[in-house]
């Protein structure tokens, strides 16, 4: 934490849940203040393989090193990811019933480690549950066709997970999962929540596991409705590949609506709080639609818009200064570049993402993004 008078502290301390991310009157607020959320996508270190297991004794001082990086130069949150393609966490049965967290039962304590040091830094953390760009592991398809299999992941692993890790203040929102569309089937269906053909461009489906959107709504409902009922206070997301999926405006569909999950999945409650997409340059240009190309407002939507991924290599030339300059005056929640731990497709070196958040480290216009220095 940034250093305060000591009443502020006590303050702070007597409203210990008043420090989380929260969705106020449209916008991300802290405290009841409109915030601004700048800073990276780590995403990893270690690719599937930072929590659970011991794994965070391998991995957990290079994160944490990053975490201090990120913080001395503006940064204010990260998106980070979990499961993955399940890989290494949760824990499986011969029969691919999911068993626990991880095998060695660190898993807990290795995230609260982390939530711990980000909490160090002023830092909310975004962790992201599974991983659909690429889905390769037999037991994780299965997961989406079997409701069985799906509730052993809720009771004996995220339940677990979000009970023991409710109230951490470092925690901005649990986020479900990274690119559905990846892992969807392409094609028409009568049921427009379930209708994939309006998608165009590099999706959906091209991780090849054809998962139908109606399952895949299931599996983001499910799990969506099971945190709300184990934290109530905690804000719940899904990351979109593009503003394709995340919007009914500009010829788009939005397959998150509270309808389409609740309709689809039939879990009361299991929506997001806030919209999150995803969006990159393909061939030097940006679509029409980008948010890059639009205010936040013309997409129309009823909830905060987070945008989770971008990036100044697949930005248009448009540098991190002008892209966070856009996000900042066009009524966007903030804005997670790709990525900090190392060289990836459409990713930034560290120097150019901190320059970013430096840029609008003391940007704290409440008439616009909002608060980007903020205490927690």
């Amino acid at each position: 934490m940034r250093f305060l008078p000591i009443a502020g502290l006590v303050f702070i301390a007597a409203l210990s849940n008043a420090g989380v991310l929260k969705v106020t009157s449209g916008y991300l607020s802290i405290n009841g203040q409109k915030v601004f959320l700048s800073g990276p996508n780590i995403a990893w270190q270690s690719y599937g393989y930072d929590f659970g297991n011991g794994m965070y004794d391998v991995n957990g001082g290079a994160l944490e090193s990053q975490l201090r990086s990120i913080s001395a130069n503006g940064g204010n949150a990260v998106r980070i990811w979990i499961h993955v393609e399940g890989d290494n966490t949760p824990q499986w049965d011969s029969n691919g019933y999911v068993t626990g967290l991880d095998n060695t039962g660190t898993m807990i304590n290795d995230l609260r480690r982390f939530f711990d040091a980000a909490q160090a830094q002023n830092i909310v953390v975004i962790p992201v549950l599974w991983n659909a760009a690429l889905m390769r592991n037999q037991n994780v398809l299965n997961l989406h066709w079997d409701d069985a299999k799906l509730q052993s992941y809720i009771d004996n692993a995220l339940i677990p997970m979000v009970s023991a890790l409710a109230g951490h203040p470092a925690i901005g929102a649990w986020e479900i999962m990274n690119e559905p569309e990846g892992s969807v089937l392409p094609g028409s269906h009568p049921d427009p929540c379930a209708d994939t053909s309006a998608l165009s461009g590099q999706g959906p489906g091209w991780s090849g596991a054809n998962i139908p959107m109606e399952r895949m709504l299931r599996f983001l409902n499910w799990q969506l409705a099971a945190i709300r009922n184990t934290d109530p206070n905690v804000l719940r997301a899904v990351g979109t590949w593009s503003e394709q999926s995340a919007s009914d405006s500009l010829g788009k569909k939005n397959y998150y609506t509270d309808e389409c999950l609740e309709r689809i999945g039939g879990k009361p409650g299991g929506t997001v709080d806030f919209y999150q997409i995803h969006t990159y340059s393909y061939n030097g240009a940006f679509s029409s639609t980008s948010p890059f190309k639009h205010t936040a407002s013309e997409f129309t939507l009823d909830k905060p818009v987070l945008i989770g991924e971008f990036s100044a290599s697949c930005g248009e030339n448009l540098g991190l200064p002008t892209m966070f300059d856009h996000l900042y005056f066009n009524g966007y929640s903030g804005g997670l570049t790709w990525m900090y731990s190392g060289a990836s497709d459409c990713g930034d070196s560290q120097q150019v993402q901190n320059d970013g958040y430096q840029h609008i480290r003391n940007y704290n216009d409440p008439n616009n993004g909002g608060l980007v220095e903020f205490v927690f």
